[in-house]
């Protein structure tokens, strides 16, 4: 898969639009990430997201107001407004490092 961020798709039994359920309900991948930026609601009030965490989220309550970190239960979404990212896996990312190492090692000391 690329790194192209996605639509995530409403879970099963769910209506298609506008059914809000918790953040931390939205059954995603093990290598996905939620990315910022959407509408939530918190305690029946309409806030934005600005930064999603693995147990909490950053929220702007209104223009202008600071910010507050709040818990995923405490979120409902519309799982098909929420744009989802696939992370390289850590063993990837692993593979690499070593890739570029061994490069670095040759430009270094070039074999005779």
């Amino acid at each position: 898969m690329n790194m192209d961020s996605y639509r995530k798709q409403a879970p099963q039994g769910q209506s298609s639009r506008g059914e809000l359920v918790r953040l931390d309900s939205v059954s995603m991948d093990e290598d996905d990430e939620i990315l910022p930026d959407f509408e939530a609601e918190v305690d029946g009030r309409r806030v934005w997201v600005t930064a999603v965490l693995e147990r909490t989220a950053v929220i702007e309550p209104a223009p202008g107001e600071p910010k507050v970190l709040v818990n995923r239960r405490r979120l409902l979404v519309d799982p098909s407004q929420l744009r989802v990212r696939h992370l390289a896996s850590k063993e990837a990312a692993r593979r690499g490092r070593e890739a570029a190492r061994q490069l670095r090692l040759q430009e270094h000391n070039p074999a005779a």
